[in-house]
């Protein structure tokens, strides 16, 4: 981290906020569950994991752009990011 260039460490400031929303929104997403389909509202069941997993994905993504490995709890998944 003390590499960055300027460039490089807005980057990151971009991704750390994003990620702070995405990981807020996990446990929220039982508070208000999204609809799943339009006119008669349809509870999306799957809110909770799709959150989780795009939060996942952005944290694999700012580890890619960071050039360094997740970590341990993402083992056995790919450690292959692309950007």
């Amino acid at each position: 981290m003390n590499t960055l260039s300027a460039p490089e460490a807005s980057i990151v400031r971009r991704y750390l906020g994003a990620l702070t929303d995405m990981e807020l929104a996990v446990p929220r997403a039982g508070e208000n569950m999204d609809t799943e389909q339009a006119a008669v509202w349809t509870r999306n069941a799957s809110e909770a994991q799709d959150r989780l997993a795009l939060f996942d994905e952005w944290r694999r993504r700012l580890c890619g752009f960071l050039a360094v490995s997740p970590g341990p709890f993402f083992r056995g998944q790919s450690n292959q990011v692309i950007v």
